[in-house]
């Protein structure tokens, strides 16, 4: 058996190949760090649902604690570090997060550009409300995605896992550049369309969106798509160590 082995990977060996152990069940471990990071956001924003422990109303403090552990925490951490890498300006800079939930980006991009102007918006005026304690002076506002005023032009704007619950993301990606300043970069995020499998759940018409997953890109087709999207804007994709699929699209013609 071990000969038969040798001889396979010999011949791929010859045509340029190695065989690899795939390590597919292996997910990133949060460090310590980002476990604090977890329990300073829920003391912070638990208090504006605490009531919702004996009525059940949405969200419990216990969807929260499951919702924003560690692991939440260490993947906006990450998607920071790849901005840093990807050389996005957001130091000093008007950025704007889309679907900002309880504020868990805001917070740490608050933490790590003290200069920043923070923006930003949610349909939801629960998660409205929690966003204020997470990072109480970033401007807030209640606004859907088809809502956004064109009229406002930020240097960054961010939509974390967003994407994947909309009828229409070519229309959502288009609308956003459109609010992208002139030297600016729009971040997206999903999940990995070849390991999700969250359901699509109900369909809200008012946004024209799912409260689950209908779009499922794999780290090539989300490529393609957004290459096929946006033609005109520098494409750069990727995956971050969580597994979630990454791309920062800016004008091809931006100075560097």
């Amino acid at each position: 058996m071990l000969q038969g082995k040798k001889l396979v990977q010999s011949m791929f060996a010859r045509s340029g190949y190695r065989i690899v152990r795939s390590e597919s069940g292996m997910r990133y471990r949060p460090t310590a760090a980002d476990a604090r990071h977890s329990a300073s956001l829920l003391d912070e924003i638990i208090p504006v649902v605490q009531h919702n422990a004996l009525t059940g109303e949405w969200p419990t403090p216990a969807f929260l604690e499951d919702y924003f552990d560690a692991s939440r925490l260490a993947m906006a951490r990450l998607l920071l570090d790849r901005c840093d890498a990807e050389d996005v300006e957001i130091a000093g800079k008007r950025v704007l997060d889309i679907g900002c939930h309880a504020g868990c980006l805001l917070r740490l991009m608050r933490a790590r550009y003290p200069e920043a102007s923070l923006f930003g918006c949610d349909i939801s005026d629960v998660k409205l409300a929690m966003a204020e304690r997470a990072c109480p002076d970033a401007e807030l506002f209640f606004s859907a995605l088809s809502d956004l005023p064109r009229s406002s032009r930020y240097d960054v704007v961010f939509l974390m896992e967003v994407l994947e619950h909309t009828v229409d993301p070519e229309a959502v990606v288009r609308r956003l550049l459109d609010i992208v300043s002139a030297a600016g970069t729009l971040i997206l995020t999903v999940p990995d369309g070849r390991k999700d499998q969250f359901p699509a759940k109900e369909y809200h018409a008012e946004f024209d969106s799912y409260a689950g997953h209908i779009n499922f890109w794999s780290p090539e087709s989300w490529n393609y798509f957004l290459a096929r999207t946006a033609p005109e804007w520098k494409l750069r994709t990727g995956t971050l160590p969580t597994g979630h699929l990454f791309a920062a699209l800016s004008m091809k013609n931006k100075a560097n």
